[in-house]
């Protein structure tokens, strides 16, 4: 028996409606489709606007975009969690912003609040992405009102905690904006996209603009007309004139109708990964066990450390168990950020995150003799470890 990180959450019944629905030969790009799964995700979220993008990744850059056009940005200084991924970090760097990676918490692998405050004291920071890492909550609370005290824009990442509740709100509803992902083996899939999502008017109509070359034809009808008439251009030129230097992030309809599929089963998907989680942390009571304040947890696998993470890795994949890197460590000792900086940077925490984190397989097709098959052949191997 084999057991995978992840499995795929679009069932052969949603491919059978998807092959029915093209038969009708409809439109491809963007249109009803994508509304519909924009609107249900906004009330699935509990704000106001949902865009749908063609990634995860791709709702970062338009986060990292919109925040040079939203209002007056005091400066290009942006703390960055050091556990956080690729794509979280990057867009920043493109755009020309200066990234400060912060430590992680020992407790939830999220913000490190006493780190956080030294690096924006230090740094004079305009903004802070948080990553919720693998559907915990990163201190959300003492987060906002540094934020609020400081006039910093919160922007969260929330692409492995969809349906993860702080006091029955859910996980990516407390920023200026947040971004969500649903590629294969998240909570759920569309095949590839993502989510930019905002209660703020003003920001999603920056991010709607760019996710489109930057033009006004997506836009509301007020705004569109306003910068028409800001920039005199006629009706026949308006259609094809560029507002924002914007990019070509839409996705299709054919991945917004899988999303709108998806959508029937996401409590059920959200409520089996809690329940594996809890599984794991009663047989792992030995082991380093990530925690936070969550009321309702939708993990994305189970993070732990141990003192040879290579060789349960390899003891693991002999017995057909799939493992990882926690995440994927930390930022500050990934290749490209050296490159950047012409030398690694080292954390207390995050170090030992990237040296000794190993996940485990948390996905909807998993049952209880699953859990208990990993933890078994887990324990078989694995030396426990705390950080110090």
């Amino acid at each position: 028996m084999s057991v995978k990180l992840a499995s795929n959450t679009i069932p052969n019944q949603h491919i059978d409606k998807l092959s029915k629905w093209l038969a009708t030969y409809p439109r491809l790009t963007k249109a009803s489709e994508t509304l519909k799964f924009e609107k249900a995700f906004s009330n699935y979220i509990d704000v106001n606007y949902t865009r749908f993008v063609n990634s995860g990744s791709s709702a970062n850059l338009l986060l990292a975009a919109a925040n040079l056009f939203y209002r007056d940005l005091p400066n290009k200084n942006i703390a960055v969690p050091a556990i956080s991924w690729s794509t979280t970090l990057s867009p920043f760097i493109q755009l020309g912003y200066n990234p400060y990676l912060v430590d992680c918490d020992p407790i939830n692998l999220g913000v490190n609040i006493d780190h956080l405050y030294s690096v924006i004291k230090s740094e004079n920071i305009s903004t802070l992405i948080l990553v919720h890492v693998l559907g915990h909550d990163s201190n959300i609370e003492k987060i906002l009102d540094i934020c609020q005290e400081r006039n910093i824009r919160l922007f969260e990442d929330t692409c492995e905690s969809i349906g993860s509740t702080y006091k029955k709100k859910k996980l990516g509803s407390f920023g200026l904006a947040s971004t969500f992902s649903f590629y294969y083996g998240h909570h759920i899939s569309t095949i590839e996209g993502g989510a930019v999502c905002s209660d703020n008017i003003d920001f999603i109509e920056l991010v709607t603009s760019l996710r489109s070359h930057g033009w006004s034809r997506d836009l509301s009808k007020g705004l569109a007309r306003k910068l028409q008439l800001e920039y005199s251009i006629s009706d026949f030129r308006n259609l094809y004139s560029f507002y924002y230097p914007g990019f070509n992030l839409r996705s299709t309809e054919i991945n917004a109708f899988l999303g709108n599929l998806q959508m029937n089963l996401l409590d059920q998907y959200c409520n089996k990964r809690s329940e594996i989680f809890d599984r794991y942390l009663s047989n792992l009571k030995e082991f380093w066990s990530q925690n936070s304040s969550c009321d309702f947890l939708s993990a994305f696998a189970y993070g732990t450390l141990v003192a040879n993470p290579d060789e349960v890795w390899e003891f693991l994949k002999s017995k057909d168990i799939e493992s990882r890197p926690l995440v994927c460590g930390s930022m500050g000792l990934q290749p490209f950020w050296k490159e950047l900086k012409g030398e690694p940077l080292s954390f207390r925490y995050a170090d030992q995150v990237h040296k000794y984190g190993i996940y485990l397989p948390i996905n909807a097709d998993m049952n209880v003799n699953d859990v208990n098959l990993v933890c078994s052949e887990f324990k078989k191997v694995a030396i426990p470890y705390s950080f110090k």
